[in-house]
């Protein structure tokens, strides 16, 4: 699997510690742009496309029945906004699942533009939240999709809402017998 992303070209990634548990007793090695969420919000930036890009590490999920401490919320949300000024796009990486991360685009419109989600909670393509500032995409379990978001603009100004169609446009791409197996890929499974 960690060759897997590796060929795939990442420029950023986000593992539960589960995740990198499983790794790292693989003998695998996930490749650098890769990191293992913690106790508290972490930030980083990339370059891409030539652009700054501020990734912003929610903290780790709640455990099953439970909800992210507003505290924790309060304090990625200010990590966040950190990156302001520095970045052209801030994007949110969450395991949180669908119910805490729909609190914290409420309690915290526009703290992060794009919040790639995951965790418990039912899939998206991408939906506008956060009266309008974040777009929000969701995984779907079991890795038979690929969530693509395709950015046309970045926001510019405070009024900067997202858009369908003329700012982005979301899809879920179905990984279903259309897309024959690569062998290379293949190789590693």
């Amino acid at each position: 699997m960690a060759k897997a992303y590796a060929l795939l070209g990442y420029d950023a990634g986000a593992l539960t510690p589960a995740e990198a548990d499983a790794v790292k007793k693989s003998g695998a090695t996930m490749p650098a742009a890769f990191g293992v969420i913690g106790p508290e919000p972490e930030v980083t930036t990339v370059q891409a496309g030539g652009v700054p890009i501020g990734i912003v590490r929610f903290p780790a999920g709640p455990p099953a029945g439970k909800s992210i401490p507003a505290g924790l919320a309060d304090q990625t949300a200010a990590a966040a906004a950190a990156l302001r000024g520095k970045v052209r796009l801030v994007v949110g990486l969450s395991d949180w699942g669908t119910t805490d991360e729909a609190a914290f685009v409420r309690a915290h419109p526009g703290a992060v533009d794009v919040l790639l989600g995951s965790g418990p909670g039912l899939g998206a393509a991408g939906s506008v939240a956060g009266d309008g500032k974040t777009l929000w995409s969701r995984a779907y379990t079991r890795g038979k999709t690929i969530n693509r978001l395709d950015l046309f603009t970045l926001p510019e100004t405070t009024h900067f809402v997202w858009t369908p169609q003329t700012g982005y446009q979301a899809d879920v791409i179905s990984l279903d017998e259309q897309f024959p197996a690569d062998p290379e890929i293949q190789k590693l499974f």
